[in-house]
């Protein structure tokens, strides 16, 4: 097995990463969400959450960029089949948060030199508390 090989049942613990009133602010500029919560800090002090918190969609995307940054990835990915994510708890400004990825499934398709692969996303802030779970689907080259 080469080092970027991924093999079904492999875990991988990403990097961590704080994040910020900043990233929360470029994210709802970049997708059009300026909710509330995520945005007036007076309106989200009045929520069950105690203030502003980031996007679910923000935190997904930050786990599966921490995915990349673990360099098991690269230029073998072809192309994103799927998503299913659950966010089970809100993430605050300031925290941090990483992901266990467990390699659910590598499987060829019917097409030559490239499989399915399933990873399997655990992400956690820094109390190690699981505030989503997911499982994302790739095209990916054979190895």
């Amino acid at each position: 097995m080469s080092m970027n090989t991924l093999e079904g049942g492999e875990v991988l613990i990403t990097p961590r990463r704080t994040v910020g009133e900043s990233d929360i602010n470029i994210f709802a500029g970049l997708v059009g969400d300026f909710t509330p919560v995520h945005m007036d800090e007076v309106f989200a002090q009045a929520t069950p959450f105690g203030g502003r918190i980031a996007h679910g969609t923000l935190t997904m995307s930050t786990a599966i960029g921490l995915l990349t940054q673990t360099g098991r990835l690269g230029e073998n990915v072809i192309g994103l089949l799927a998503l299913n994510w659950d966010f089970a708890k809100p993430v605050m400004i300031g925290d941090t948060i990483h992901a266990k990825v467990t390699i659910a499934e590598r499987r060829p398709t019917r097409k030559p030199g490239r499989d399915v692969v399933v990873f399997a996303f655990e992400v956690m802030n820094q109390k190690n508390a699981v505030i989503q779970l997911g499982r994302m689907t790739v095209l990916m080259r054979a190895e």
